[in-house]
């Protein structure tokens, strides 16, 4: 039957065995049949594994939030993991073993099989069945004799008596859900109990007992309150962050563990965290929100490419700085002067009392950012009062140049622009602006005058949604005013880069 094995041999095999003794009977059959089909390719084994997870139960294993790694995403991962100091190799929540074979792939082949035949190789999982696979795959490569040698451990990778070998490197594409309870055997830390996050948990304790580690997770730990320990933990480390945003394209192209998804959109925002624990460091680089189109992916998943993203200040987390910024290289210098010479925040400006100066804003900006005088028809929206006509225009002019979209980029990216990360923006200490009042306040009545003019709309959920969308010379003048204002001598072109759909590209939608 396997010989002539097909989706609908393979379902029925589900149904009447179970997935395990089905893998058991095809990894049998493999090992002792002498005409393969090409179904049961090695390389197509842990494809054919999701589509039996997705096939036998969709809403189980996406609970289990297993995101599926592609082969380029474990290509990239593995060309950082190969730098990285560590002797004992371990590949955590390992499932068929993409990442492991990836980063083997990159050593000449006797070395690749020396570190197995040594027993230097470890791989943890829950799923006994993906390891049996992972097994299978790294015998298939490097000759069956070495499978006997490989650590494999099945079992919960964070009950606190297991740990990791002594200067073990760790390479992981934890579990991404969330924590309903805290199991007993587990350690209670505070970031564990704080984030509830399955893969906050994983990224503790891979952190604490290795030598260095790359893990791929959602990046919301990078700024999410709920991660601040995290963050703070891991001012003790050093290394670098690649932060990704999910459109126009996404690392993990829709799939999930388990569940082949049509929807591309909505894929999780996804970060590279290599920990290299280099002498004299503290903290991180991180770089800017990466955005990239589907064909340019190739060229993105690039380890060198990413490499050249990173601004050069590793940062470090305290209760002033409490979250990680995201920026381009060439712009943190600005960005750094912005905050040094400002000592208020948007807030400041912000009236609790309906006034006379009020500006709508939209809580959604995926390119750019508007404030308009006139009240959009649109869904989400927020209705801003301003003390004064000076602070109205100060608003205005953040609010329609570069920074206040840029500062959503920097600390968020996500979908909406939240009021609390609004009214934190900072704002250029008043005595600053003074000389630039006149230019500022017409520079504000002429951008007002071309609302209308500027008036677009969009469909969304059925629903047509309005906004302002100003020609760019109108965000390059608000955006030259600032520089001024700070005695930067930047073109402000220097500004574009922040509005691609793009990394390589010049537009923006």
């Amino acid at each position: 039957m396997l010989s002539n094995i097909t989706y609908d041999v393979y379902h029925k095999m589900l149904n009447d065995l179970g997935i395990y003794k089905t893998w058991t009977s095809i990894l049998d059959y493999l090992r002792t049949g002498d005409d393969i089909p090409y179904f049961l390719d090695a390389y197509r084994l842990s494809d054919l594994y999701e589509n039996g997870l997705a096939f036998l139960s969709k809403d189980e294993k996406k609970a289990l939030g297993k995101y599926f790694t592609p082969p380029d995403v474990s290509s990239l991962l593995a060309s950082f993991f190969e730098k990285q100091k560590g002797e004992e190799i371990c590949d955590v929540a390992c499932g068929t073993g993409n990442l492991m074979l990836s980063y083997l792939k990159l050593l000449p082949h006797e070395k690749a099989r020396d570190l197995l035949l040594k027993g230097k190789v470890h791989l943890y999982d829950l799923d006994e069945c993906a390891l049996k696979i992972a097994v299978y795959r790294l015998g298939l490569a490097y000759g069956h004799e070495v499978e006997d040698k490989i650590d494999v451990v099945a079992e919960d990778f964070l009950d606190q008596n297991l740990q990791l070998p002594a200067l073990a490197k760790v390479i992981a594409n934890p579990p991404y859900s969330r924590i309903t309870s805290i199991p007993p055997n587990w350690s209670h830390t505070e970031i564990v109990q704080e984030s509830l996050e399955l893969y906050a948990a994983f990224f503790e304790k891979i952190v604490k007992n290795s030598v260095s580690s790359v893990i791929i997770s959602p990046f919301s730990f990078i700024g999410a309150e709920k991660f601040y320990n995290l963050r703070l933990l891991l001012n003790n480390y050093n290394g670098k962050i690649f932060a990704f945003d999910n459109v126009p394209g996404n690392i993990f192209k829709g799939k999930k563990h388990g569940i082949f998804n049509s929807n591309t959109a909505n894929s999780v925002r996804a970060a590279i965290t290599v920990t290299e624990n280099l002498k004299g460091r503290s903290g991180y680089r991180v770089s800017p929100l990466i955005r990239f189109k589907t064909h340019e992916r190739d060229r993105i998943l690039d380890g060198n490419v990413l490499e050249e993203l990173l601004p050069k200040r590793y940062q470090c987390i305290d209760l002033l700085n409490d979250k990680y910024y995201k920026c381009f290289r060439d712009l943190e210098e600005i960005f750094l002067e912005w905050k040094r010479q400002s000592t208020r925040t948007f807030a400041e400006l912000m009236s609790k009392e309906e006034t006379p100066y009020s500006l709508c804003v939209p809580t959604t900006c995926r390119y750019y950012l508007c404030a308009t005088k006139k009240e959009l028809q649109r869904s989400g929206k927020y209705q801003l009062y301003f003390k004064d006509e000076d602070a109205y225009d100060t608003a205005y002019c953040f609010l329609n140049s570069s920074f206040a979209y840029w500062h959503w980029r920097l600390y968020d990216g996500g979908i909406t622009y939240s009021m609390s990360l609004l009214k934190s923006m900072p704002i250029l200490d008043e005595p600053l602006l003074v000389p630039y009042k006149d230019k500022l306040h017409d520079l504000c009545v002429r951008t007002l005058s071309r609302e209308e003019e500027c008036t677009v709309y969009k469909k969304n959920a059925s629903e047509l949604q309005e906004n302002i969308k100003f020609p760019k010379e109108v965000r390059d003048d608000f955006n030259k005013l600032l520089l001024n204002v700070m005695h930067l001598d930047e073109n402000v072109a220097i500004f574009d880069r922040i509005h691609q759909n793009s990394l390589f590209g010049p537009d923006y939608d």
